[in-house]
């Protein structure tokens, strides 16, 4: 090799490890410094994981939070609501349109004293709405999809209408940001066994921003990870799509007062913004 070729070949290897991998496409790239300084003052420290996954290759494309923190096993909270809504539609248990009849009973929300269908109780989280659909799909229903699924410890184990909000509830159902992320990357990928029209609906039900031709699906949810209530999980979990980037994204933070999810995922789509991952939000007028 001559030394121009040679000079030529080390000039493209510096430059390719300048760019921190050459394998990653240039779409998928993204400032990590400025997102990890971002999410360090908003939400960051050692509890707090957030994690971006490309939607259709499952290729991590950022981490924040250690290894520990984003493979600790944590109770999903209503972050499992579209597993069990998928779970149920593609068993023919419930179609979009199916109302649960509230049966008069007190509920911890206002929100909730009503009858509703898919739509409504993912947008008031509706807790005996899920607790109903999952008195349908059963244990043994639960288990298969759930080993069929990957789904974290894939353990239905604790009373069928709680076992995914943690052990104070008496469930038994964990998973960790990294498996929340690798499943919604499965979910929206078409890599779960079931029907697009399932997965469609569920996407069609979750909270939903829209900026400009960009999109982010989510479901926020939080509870407690110990049965003394001592410390608490809150997540914010979806999908961002853009004509330039379909990523999926998980975020959680494990820590004894944690912000709710919602706020986690507030603090989110502004950092997410000024990271060009999105459009910023328009200033109200």
């Amino acid at each position: 090799m001559s030394k121009t070729a040679a000079a030529s070949v080390t000039a493209a290897l510096v430059a390719c490890l300048t760019l921190s991998a050459c394998s990653v496409p240039v779409r998928d790239r993204v400032d990590t410094d400025a997102l990890n300084a971002s999410i360090d003052q908003a939400i960051g420290g050692l509890d707090t994981c957030v994690l971006l996954l490309d939607t259709q290759t499952g290729r991590r494309v950022y981490r924040y939070g250690r290894d520990t923190t984003c493979g600790q096993k944590l109770p999903p909270c209503e972050t499992f609501e579209p597993a069990a809504a998928v779970i149920g539609l593609d068993a023919g248990l419930i179609t979009p349109q199916t109302v649960f009849k509230w049966d008069g009973a007190p509920q911890p929300s206002k929100l909730w004293q009503k009858d509703s269908n898919l739509a409504q109780a993912f947008h008031d989280a509706n807790g005996w709405w899920f607790g109903h659909l999952s008195q349908q799909i059963g244990a043994a229903r639960y288990q298969a999809a759930l080993a069929d699924f990957d789904y974290g410890n894939k353990t239905p184990v604790g009373p069928i209408t709680s076992f995914w909000q943690g052990p104070a509830r008496g469930g038994g159902l964990y998973i960790s940001t990294t498996g929340q992320a690798e499943f919604l990357h499965r979910l929206f990928s078409g890599g779960l066994k079931v029907k697009p029209d399932s997965v469609q609906a569920v996407q069609s039900v979750m909270t939903t921003e829209t900026r400009g031709t960009a999109t982010m699906t989510a479901v926020a949810g939080s509870c407690s990870d110990q049965p003394d209530h001592s410390r608490g999980v809150a997540w914010w979990v979806g999908r961002l799509k853009s004509p330039s980037r379909d990523l999926v994204f998980a975020a959680a933070i494990e820590a004894a007062a944690p912000p709710p999810g919602s706020d986690i995922g507030d603090n989110l789509k502004s950092i997410f913004a000024d990271a060009r991952l999105w459009p910023k939000a328009r200033p109200a007028p």
